[in-house]
C-alpha cells in the first residue's frame, strides 16, 4: 500500500473529510474507486462516493462515513492506495518509495551514501543523502547532477559538483 494523502479534519456535517494530498498526481483522486485507511493495525477499504480537488487538498466522501463524528474519527490518518492503482510513470520518473534506500555513487564509482529522503518542491526535488559517518547532504534532483538510476541494482550515480559534499 502507498500513501497518497492524510486526513486533516471533517468537512461539513455529512461525513466528508478534508485531506492533504501527498502525491505528485492529485488528479489521480478523480479516478480512484477505493482507498484504504489504517484502523486497528489493518487497512480498511472505503469506496469513494464523491471527490473534489482544491489546490493541495482533496475533499472526499467515503462510503460508510455519514456524519461529522465518523469523519472526525479519521482525523490524522493516512490514505493509502493499492499498488495496482499507482499511476504509470514516464521515462526518468520514479516513485519516491522506489528511491529511498538507493546506494549513491559518484561518477568514479566511489560509494557516497544512501538516499534517505526526498523533499518535493515546485522547481525540482531534493534528495537527502546520508553518508556512512552520519552526515547529511542535499542533492538537487536534476539531470546535470543525477546521472543514472538503476532500480534493479538499487543504485544511483551522481555528478558531485564543487562544494556539494563539503
Amino acid at each position: 500500500m502507498f500513501v497518497v494523502g492524510k486526513i486533516l479534519k471533517p468537512h461539513g456535517v455529512k461525513g466528508s473529510v478534508k485531506a492533504e494530498i501527498i502525491t505528485s498526481f492529485p488528479e489521480h483522486f478523480l479516478e480512484l474507486k477505493t482507498v484504504y485507511i489504517e484502523e486497528n493495525n489493518r487497512k480498511q477499504a472505503y469506496s469513494i462516493e464523491e471527490v473534489r480537488l482544491s489546490n493541495r487538498f482533496v475533499f472526499l466522501k467515503l462510503s460508510g462515513i455519514n456524519d461529522y463524528d465518523q469523519a472526525d474519527a479519521l482525523r490524522n490518518r493516512y490514505i493509502y492506495i493499492a499498488p495496482e492503482d499507482l499511476m504509470p510513470l514516464g521515462e526518468d520518473e520514479y516513485y519516491i518509495h522506489d528511491l529511498i534506500g538507493l546506494k549513491v555513487f559518484d561518477e568514479q564509482g566511489t560509494f557516497v551514501g544512501t538516499l534517505r529522503e526526498v523533499l518535493t518542491y515546485s522547481a525540482n526535488d531534493i534528495y537527502v543523502l546520508k553518508t556512512e559517518d552520519g552526515a547529511e547532504y542535499l542533492i538537487p534532483a536534476i539531470k546535470s547532477v543525477v546521472k543514472s538510476v538503476d532500480l534493479k541494482e538499487r543504485t544511483m550515480v551522481i555528478h558531485v559538483m564543487e562544494g556539494m559534499l563539503d
